[in-house]
């Protein structure tokens, strides 16, 4: 799960292709497995895609109330003595099940099956979009780093220039 002294100060920001990926892959997932959804947000529960049969249901209050489900797992881990929490939660239903992945420290994957659908193949498929997200992410802060860094040269640059030209002036 996540150690709250692992989280970042901020989430990264993911570009069209990115964010096509992850929906991708959350397609991926549905069809695999005939999930009736999968949702991929961030831990602080708000969506960012999803994919599957939405009918009524609010995507916004379900992503919060799995990050809320997640984070009061990861107290119950760091009572029990588990460094990083847990990765997956499994919920049982009368009519479907729930499962919740981790993906990194900032984002959660939450997958509504059917009871019809055996439980090691939504894991096998589970772990391996977790794998492609977890993937996908680190490929997103990479770019971002690489931006950073252009514009962090770029500005200094600029500035430089300002301050020359000032003073130059006098």
């Amino acid at each position: 799960m996540f150690n709250k002294d692992k989280l970042p100060t901020n989430q990264i920001m993911l570009s069209t292709e990115m964010f096509n990926e992850i929906s991708a892959v959350l397609k991926d997932l549905e069809v695999s497995i005939r999930a009736e959804l999968a949702i991929f947000c961030e831990t602080s529960g708000i969506p960012i895609t999803s994919a599957g049969n939405q009918r009524a249901i609010d995507l916004s209050s379900l992503s919060t109330l799995a990050a809320a489900n997640f984070a009061a797992t990861a107290e119950m881990a760091r009572m029990l003595g588990e460094k990083d929490g847990f990765r997956f939660l499994f919920l049982e239903g009368e009519r479907y099940n729930i499962y919740l992945c981790n993906v990194g420290y900032e984002y959660l994957l939450t997958i509504a099956i059917s009871k019809s659908i055996a439980l090691g193949m939504l894991r096998i498929y589970a772990n391996r979009a977790v794998k492609q997200l977890s993937e996908i992410l680190d490929k997103a802060k990479t770019q971002e780093k690489a931006s950073e860094a252009i514009f962090d040269n770029e500005f200094a640059d600029l500035l430089g220039n300002a301050f020359d030209s000032s003073f130059k002036k006098e």
